[in-house]
C-alpha cells in the first residue's frame, strides 16, 4: 500500500531541544540582565537543560506542574537577583518565548518542501500543550507545510497510545498503514505509531539505542530513501 501521508515527531525529529533550551537560555540571560546582580549565562543554561532533560524532565526535578514552572522556580532559587520577577512572571516568559527560539533540525525545512513536492500530506503528532506545540512550530516558521497538527492536549490522547496516531490518520483521510512516521523516542513514537498500524522511522541520538528497532535514520533526508522502498514494496 503506497505512502500517502508522512507524520513527525517534533522535538529532536523536526526542532533540536537542546540547541532550542540553550538558545532560550541566552535570550533569558538578554532579557532580564537589568534585573539580575551579574548575568551567569552559563548557569542559566545548565539551570534550563537540567529541568528540561531534553523534553522528558526527571520527576524528582518538577517542583510544579510544568517545566516552565519549574524551570522558573529554579532559576529564581539559584541566580542571584537584583529584582527578582514572580515565578509566574517567569513561567510564563518559557510559555511565550521557549518555542520562539525553536532551533531546527538540519535540512527539516527542505525535507518538507520536498515532501510536499512529492505530493505528500504532512502531520504532526506530539506529546504537550497544543499551544505550546504552535508556539514552537511558528517559532520554526514551518506550520503551513502541514494538513494537521495533532497534540495530546489537542485531542486527550498522549503517545504512545494508538488512538492519537488513528486520530490523525483519519484527519488526513488516510489508512494507518499509508503513514509513515518519524520520531527520536523509541516507545513514545517508533512502537506507539507501530501498534498504530504505520510504518515508523526512528532518529537516532537522542535516547539509548534500540537494536530491536529495525528502520532507523540520523538525518531527515534519510527519509525518502525509505520512502522510496516502501512504496515499490
Amino acid at each position: 500500500m503506497p505512502i500517502q501521508a508522512v507524520l513527525f515527531d517534533l522535538d529532536n525529529t523536526l526542532t533540536h531541544r537542546d540547541l532550542t533550551a540553550q538558545a532560550y537560555s541566552r535570550y533569558l540571560a538578554e532579557y532580564y540582565a537589568p534585573a539580575l546582580k551579574q548575568v551567569e549565562s552559563d548557569k542559566i543554561i545548565e539551570i534550563v537543560r537540567r529541568i528540561d532533560n531534553g523534553g522528558y524532565p526527571k520527576k524528582e526535578l518538577l517542583t510544579h506542574g510544568s517545566i516552565g514552572a519549574s524551570a522558573a522556580y529554579a532559576l529564581l532559587q539559584e541566580l542571584s537577583w537584583l529584582n527578582p520577577p514572580s515565578i509566574d512572571e517567569l513561567a510564563q516568559f518559557w510559555f511565550s518565548q521557549f518555542g520562539r527560539c525553536a532551533v531546527e533540525m538540519p535540512a527539516a525545512e527542505q525535507v518538507l518542501t520536498q515532501l510536499k513536492d512529492e505530493g505528500y500530506q504532512l502531520a504532526i503528532v506530539s506529546n504537550g500543550g497544543h499551544d505550546t506545540r504552535l508556539n514552537t512550530i511558528r517559532g520554526l516558521g514551518i506550520e503551513t507545510y502541514f494538513d494537521e497538527i495533532i497534540s495530546s492536549g489537542l485531542v486527550g490522547f498522549n503517545k504512545p497510545q494508538p488512538e492519537i496516531f488513528q486520530i490523525t490518520a483519519e484527519r488526513l483521510g488516510v489508512q494507518p498503514a499509508q503513514c509513515l512516521y518519524i520520531g527520536d523516542h523509541p516507545i513514545n513514537d517508533v512502537q506507539g505509531a507501530t501498534e498504530a498500524g504505520m510504518h515508523a522511522l526512528w532518529m537516532q541520538g537522542f535516547h539509548a539505542d534500540a537494536e530491536h528497532i529495525q528502520y532507523k535514520i540520523q538525518q531527515l533526508p534519510e527519509i525518502f530513501a525509505h520512502l522510496q522502498l516502501l512504496n515499490q514494496a
